[in-house]
């Protein structure tokens, strides 16, 4: 399943943060960072609720 996303210009605080945090865990790319921080959250909404 192919999705798409674009960011606006008032994300760019957010993309920097999610870059820092791809560089601070070895991932090899910003998708892989989003995927995994996309996971992580969920995860942890599942143990929330």
């Amino acid at each position: 399943m192919r999705r798409v996303i674009a960011f606006i210009e008032s994300d760019n605080e957010l993309i920097k943060e999610i870059m820092e945090y791809q560089k601070a865990h070895g991932l090899s790319s910003f998708v892989a960072a989003v995927r995994k921080l996309c996971k992580d959250a969920l995860e942890i909404e599942k143990i929330r609720h």
